[in-house]
């Protein structure tokens, strides 16, 4: 089963835990390598290549993982972070990447007096936030995001929402995992179902949510029902 992601749409992975949601946004990503099929990125070949020629184009795909802390370096402040792809990168001058951390931070609500300790004083929903801020600077083409929701409470869940939107209208392809589906329902147009590290169907998410093709995924909505009504 394949299936690619056009610019400015939205995936969505779903499953149990262990189902290989997780594994299979670190393939997309490059960070394991398949032992079969391929992962092609903006029409050219990925997974194949040698990791020297992947990294020149590193920058068009970028992360957000689901432990937000463990991702980041403990010994950077929160504008060095910010600034560290544009440096890696060469973009921009001192005084340009400091001005371009400082609207970031703006933008994904993390605040800014914040910036100036490191990432042990934050707390898991400010570490996601700057962590989506650091996937941001680069401009990516592509975000991959495990578990987006699960570190922030309802207000900076709803900031976030209205954030990926603007992102996917803008032309930001998404590919998320996670077990929110009625966020997962509003913010995705696509889904693929995973179980077992396998996928047992995919297509358009309302569709497949309103008639699920799979007993599978009939269970798992099953299972969101019954939690939200206890």
């Amino acid at each position: 089963m394949s299936f690619s992601i056009a610019p400015g749409e939205a995936w969505s992975l779903i499953g149990e835990s262990g189902a290989g949601k997780t594994t299979l946004l670190n393939l997309v990503l490059g960070l394991l390598e398949p032992t079969e099929g391929r992962i092609e990125l903006e029409g050219a070949p990925w997974s194949s290549l040698p990791e020297r020629e992947r990294r020149v184009r590193r920058p068009r795909i970028q992360a957000v993982f689901q432990d937000p802390l463990a991702s980041l370096p403990p010994h950077l402040s929160g504008w060095e972070i910010l600034q560290e792809p544009l440096e890696v990168w060469r973009r921009g001058d001192q005084r340009s990447r400091r001005e371009a951390a400082a609207r970031m931070a703006a933008r994904v609500k993390f605040p800014e007096a914040a910036l100036d300790q490191l990432p042990r004083a934050w707390s898991g929903g400010l570490a996601q936030r700057l962590c989506l801020g650091r996937a941001l600077m680069l401009e990516p083409r592509l975000l991959v995001l495990d578990e987006p929701f699960s570190a922030l409470d309802p207000t900076l869940g709803s900031h976030l929402m209205s954030l990926l939107l603007d992102l996917r209208a803008a032309g930001t392809a998404l590919l998320l995992a996670g077990h929110d589906l009625p966020k997962m329902r509003r913010l995705c147009d696509q889904v693929l179902v995973l179980k077992n590290g396998a996928p047992v169907c995919r297509g358009p998410l309302e569709q497949l949510m309103s008639d699920p093709p799979h007993p599978h995924l009939s269970s798992l909505l099953e299972a969101v029902i019954g939690l939200s009504e206890t």
